[in-house]
């Protein structure tokens, strides 16, 4: 008998839900061919709905190609709210893309951001644009540059910033059209700054939780009664957190409360949680072992919850990478003006929404199974202790108006949960010879060098490539139309 040789392929949906075949990367040739075809009768269909009779072929163009962004996006960074999940086994792998999917497609629509047109003129001196039918290319050209840099990093299964990405297309774009002196180099050093500080202090953030609950919960007699009194207040913590990370960084467009309504609304959300929290954990506990496995086990409805927000608030954040070059486009494109556009269209946010629930459903998988298990073991107290660090550090970053990755903060967490692991395996060792006079073993290597190297080569050459990629395709685009 042959086995699983023999075996007919699973539907889609069907995979999905128990976690796909081991590297479902890529389509079959026939469904990816369909699913090509579809996009482009769709960006059609957009085309002649909202454009003129002009620019409808523009429209369409202009939607074919943010939904290849979008879809891209979601097969890379959704990673960051997932891998955690499933490295935890909190759920399974079709269930966590399908929670994250529409928590995405959510934070999106309801609190995506509506200033159109920052990211450019943050980084391009917008005294210096004065050519709309350049302006219209160049920011296609960026567009599509990032598009192609992130698609080759899903190819390479290398988790990578896609703000960094549109961010590089844009200083190519500009670098080529209009010189050194159009870009403003000092935004440029803030985000460089944001590079390396975020994932090293998400890092060290998740080191201290992770030391915090080992010490007060998996080293002590009574962990069940530990975890009875710690684990609602870290929840509380953690929802306290990610209040403050939806209002300033998700829901910023529709809310701006001043300092002593959100003071209230954060000290509120922590006491309804951890009121919810206490009973839920308590009652969950009883008659479970004492042991580190049920400390893990209370672990997992918060991880779920934790997974949900970051998703809902990365749909809301990085929407604006998508949405906002789209809006810019086909508003120069219409009224010649080079000012910011009003705000987003309806129809441009379905676009990018569902272009990253696509990505994600389709392709996201194995840059999951990367951030979730490739790197460093994941279990629910280390996934907790990267949601919590990667909350905290986003929500620090949001103040002080840095700007970071949530892709670099999150695996940044999750190098220093690994590295955490070394240290402990290796004093746990040096004890070991102490006391029982052992030999001193070889070193536990507990984070893969492989993967984590490919990562940081993806994350240092993400702006240098998506910057010669988009500069590239506008000199050829300059070339061909005489621009």
């Amino acid at each position: 008998m042959q086995g699983d040789s023999t075996a007919p392929e699973a539907p889609l949906g069907r995979m999905l839900l128990l976690g796909g075949p081991r590297h479902p990367s890529v389509l079959p040739p026939i469904q990816l061919f369909l699913v090509t075809i579809a996009l482009a009768c769709t960006a059609a269909l957009i085309g002649y709905v909202n454009g003129t009779p002009e620019d409808a072929v523009l429209t369409g163009a202009v939607a074919l190609l943010g939904g290849y962004m979008a879809a891209n996006v979601g097969a890379n960074d959704v990673a960051n709210s997932v891998g955690p999940l499933v490295g935890a086994r909190a759920l399974p792998l079709g269930a966590a893309l399908l929670l994250a999917a529409g928590a995405e497609i959510a934070g999106a629509l309801l609190a995506g951001d509506h200033i159109v047109g920052r990211i450019a003129f943050r980084i391009v001196d917008p005294d210096m644009v004065r050519d709309p039918t350049g302006f219209v290319f160049g920011m296609a050209a960026a567009l599509a540059g990032a598009a192609l840099w992130v698609n080759a990093a899903n190819l390479l299964h290398a988790p990578i910033s896609t703000t960094h990405a549109i961010i590089g297309g844009i200083v190519g774009v500009g670098l080529f059209a209009l010189g050194v002196h159009a870009i403003n180099w000092g935004e440029i050093v803030a985000i460089t700054l944001g590079w390396f500080v975020s994932p090293v202090a998400s890092g060290l953030v998740a080191i201290v939780i992770l030391a915090f609950i080992k010490r007060e919960m998996l080293s002590v007699q009574d962990k069940v009664r530990a975890a009875r009194t710690w684990i609602p207040i870290l929840v509380a913590a953690m929802s306290a957190l990610f209040t403050l990370f939806l209002i300033n960084k998700g829901l910023g467009n529709l809310w701006q409360p001043t300092k002593p309504v959100l003071v209230t609304t954060v000290l509120a959300a922590s006491i309804a949680t951890l009121a919810l929290a206490g009973p839920y954990i308590r009652r969950t506990s009883m008659g479970l072992a004492n042991r580190p496995q049920t400390v893990r086990k209370l672990f997992r409805v918060p991880l779920i919850a934790a997974a949900a927000f970051l998703a809902f608030a990365h749909g809301a954040n990085d929407i604006a990478n998508i949405a906002g070059p789209m809006t810019a486009i086909l508003h120069v494109q219409a009224t010649s003006d080079l000012a910011i556009a009003p705000g987003i269209p309806l129809w441009i946010f379905l676009v990018g929404a569902l272009g990253l629930a696509f990505g994600l459903l389709l392709f996201g998988s194995p840059m999951v199974r990367i951030v979730a298990m490739r790197i460093t073991k994941i279990n629910p107290v280390r996934a907790y202790s990267v949601a919590m660090a990667t909350a905290a550090t986003v929500t620090m970053a949001s103040w002080i108006d840095l700007p970071v990755s949530t892709t670099q903060i999150a695996v940044g967490a999750i190098f220093g949960i690994g590295i955490y692991r070394e240290f402990r395996a290796r004093k746990d060792a040096e004890k070991a010879v102490l006391q029982e006079g052992a030999k001193l073993k070889r070193r536990r290597l507990l984070i893969r060098r492989g993967d984590v190297a490919r990562i940081l080569i993806a994350w240092a050459v993400t702006f240098p490539a998506a910057a010669l990629i988009s500069g590239a395709l506008f000199a050829l685009v300059s070339f061909l139309l005489d621009l």
